[in-house]
């Protein structure tokens, strides 16, 4: 038997709770293995994912929604296997290779699914407004679009009156304007990266052809009922609980990545010790793929490195240039790639932070150049912890191997 909304074509499959109540972290561990099974990725992206499966049937409980960004750098890396993984276990997936921006919304309204996107680089690069939607629909009181219309189904009016409350202004429905609500989980899927906006919004999984050592199962043998009617059951059990859990920030996450995984901390949680450890693990793991991408972020843990490694407390800015441009550099960011990088180009990018360049003393010699101290409040603010801690471990590693280089050329050279 099927559940039908109020628009015919959209069909989703009626799910019977299980008859038994379920154990979470076994239901977790039986979600994480089928993903496993199907799929090549990373531990921690399908310990979060496995969360993220069961989210999406108790996701109205909390305020912020998480998005799954899967990208990968070319053809058959096996985004839209895992893209088809997740669907047949989410809670009413809508799958959609391409939409239009009124389709979109209008789609999320009325059916309230797990919307998936895949193919997303074909049409989302060019299309601001669909961006913006998606952008603002992870939040509840952010995913609201404004249209003129008045064709909005009765049940949508209902549920936006409910949620509104008794003594809500009715005066909009006759104004011409319509509210639509943009808020649900999604999955989008692209070749590439996911636009920073959106992936700062998602658990980010990025994909990799597999090996031919690498087996997994073909699709056929997917089989998600059991898992779907047991997350079923966790959803009628759970989700007053769901709803009155406090906000749980992870350490190390920045309040964005915070807000992402806050709802599936809370499933974590009621699946025990282990699983919440284990998540934010996988969280740490994946956050700072994100957070690693803000060019001006970057740009001061480059500049970070190189005070460490000078052991200065201030510097030329000519000098700085050197460093950065110099390909033996020890980073691998993008701020040390541009090839014009100049003066002006720094203070540019540092400028939104607070931090100018000064006149200053090194030597005789006098010139324009920053201080150390000046980055040590936007490196707190803007560069994860987890990042710094990444950066100086490599640095300690490529320090140790020129050190290894020295000594065997003076060893020769002896």
């Amino acid at each position: 038997m099927n559940e039908k909304n109020e628009n015919p074509a959209l069909i989703f499959e009626s799910i019977v709770p299980h008859p038994e109540p379920v154990v979470v972290g076994e239901l977790l561990t039986e979600i994480e293995n089928t993903i496993k099974k199907h799929v090549v990725l990373s531990d921690a992206a399908a310990t979060a994912l496995a969360v993220w499966v069961l989210h999406t049937y108790v996701y109205e409980r909390r305020n912020t929604v998480a998005y799954v960004a899967i990208e990968s750098p070319e053809k058959r890396c096996g985004k839209t296997t895992l893209l088809s993984v997740l669907a047949a276990m989410a809670s009413k997936p809508l799958i959609a290779s391409n939409v239009t921006v009124g389709a979109l919304f209008r789609a999320i309204d009325t059916c309230r699914p797990t919307l998936f996107i895949d193919e997303a680089d074909t049409f989302l690069a060019g299309s601001s407004t669909m961006r913006g939607i998606i952008n603002s629909g992870n939040t509840w009181r952010t995913a609201y679009v404004i249209r003129s219309s008045k064709s909005k189904s009765k049940q949508s009016r209902a549920r936006e009156q409910a949620e509104a409350g008794e003594g809500a202004d009715q005066k909009h429905t006759n104004s011409g304007l319509e509210r639509y609500s943009c808020w649900c989980p999604k999955v989008i899927a692209m070749i590439g990266k996911v636009p920073d906006t959106i992936a700062d919004r998602s658990i980010v999984v990025p994909m990799a052809r597999k090996l031919v050592s690498e087996a997994r199962a073909p699709l056929a043998q997917l089989e998600p009922s059991a898992i779907k009617a047991k997350c079923a059951r966790f959803a009628q059990d759970q989700g007053r609980a769901i709803g009155q859990c406090g906000k749980i920030h992870g350490d190390g996450l920045n309040d964005r990545a915070a807000d992402t995984f806050d709802p599936l901390y809370v499933i974590a949680r009621l699946a025990g010790e282990h699983w919440e450890q284990k998540l934010h693990t996988a969280a740490l793991a994946l956050a700072p793929i994100v957070q690693s991408r803000n060019s001006g972020a970057e740009l001061l843990l480059d500049i970070y490195t190189v005070f460490a490694l000078s052991s200065g407390e201030k510097m030329f800015t000519r000098h700085l240039i050197a460093t950065l441009s110099n390909e033996e550099f020890a980073t691998a960011s993008m701020a040390a790639k541009y090839s014009s990088i100049d003066e002006f180009e720094i203070s540019k990018r540092l400028r939104p932070y607070g931090i100018k360049p000064s006149l200053i003393r090194i030597g005789k010699k006098v010139g324009k150049g920053y201080w150390a101290k000046d980055f040590t409040e936007a490196l707190a603010r803007y560069v994860p912890d987890a990042d710094v801690e990444a950066r100086m471990k490599e640095v300690e590693r490529e320090n140790k191997l020129w050190d290894e280089q020295e000594e065997l050329e003076a060893a020769e050279a002896g």
